[in-house]
């Protein structure tokens, strides 16, 4: 799974940024204002991941105490739960300043990211929902000038219940017309044209065209594929791949 660690994986949900690692650590050395910046920066990152644990470790506790209550209930109606009260307390704390945690890691984040640019170079990642970590994360490898190998994470995989996490799932195309996608799971099947390269339907950018892939590979190994092509399937099901 890509966005593994809270405090990325929040920054991804805020700001759709995907980072691979805590970036903002390479100019911690630094002694200027974006040094500054990034020493915050990763200051309240660690603050953020504890805070996590600890929150994880309250709610756990109450969720313990409370299936403790509604198993004492089948006993006598009046049964007292001991530390219940307490941990809720230490819950509802915990997720106070969690919340407040989250909004400072944000807003030095943007900080840092207003006077740090972040080169896509020959690799880039990108959620293949908007907003939405849990949906996964999709790697691109360029290819040539235009065109990306689609590479899902573990998290994508599963999401779109695929048996293909980071594995290859096609290529995407910048065209005129929008992002072009060809399904294939080997990039010998593009260059020998084995009737096991797909083309699907064009879309207008780039996290839409990602989906299409793994939803074909979703529909591909699904009961509802029937054998067809991309071509034989129902203005609905093109629809779905491409929205």
């Amino acid at each position: 799974m890509f966005l593994t660690d809270p405090a990325l994986r929040r920054i991804a949900a805020d700001t759709n940024d995907v980072l691979p690692e805590h970036l903002w650590r390479h100019d911690t050395a630094t002694l200027d204002p974006i040094g500054d910046l990034a020493r915050v920066l990763h200051k309240t990152a660690r603050d953020f991941a504890e805070s996590t644990a600890a929150l994880d470790s309250a709610l756990a506790r109450v969720g313990e105490l409370a299936d403790r209550a509604r198993r004492g209930l089948a006993v006598r109606a009046d049964q007292h739960v001991a530390g219940y009260d307490q941990a809720l307390t230490s819950a509802l704390i915990a997720r106070e300043r969690h919340v407040a945690l989250g909004t400072a890691l944000i807003a030095c984040y943007r900080a840092w990211r207003n006077h740090r640019s972040l080169g896509d170079g020959d690799e880039r990642h990108l959620l293949l929902q908007r907003s939405d970590p849990s949906r996964g994360v999709a790697t691109l490898r360029l290819k040539d000038q235009r065109t990306w190998l689609v590479v899902p994470d573990a998290e994508a995989a599963a999401a779109f219940g695929i048996p293909y996490p980071d594995r290859v799932v096609g290529e995407v195309t910048e065209t005129d017309q929008g992002w072009a996608p060809t399904a294939y799971t080997d990039p010998k099947h593009r260059q020998i044209r084995s009737g096991m390269a797909y083309p699907l339907p064009v879309c207008d950018d780039l996290a839409p065209v990602c989906r299409s892939l793994l939803r074909w590979w979703q529909l591909r190994h699904s009961d509802a594929w029937h054998s067809r092509t991309p071509a034989q399937l129902t203005p609905a099901e093109l629809a779905y791949l491409a929205s």
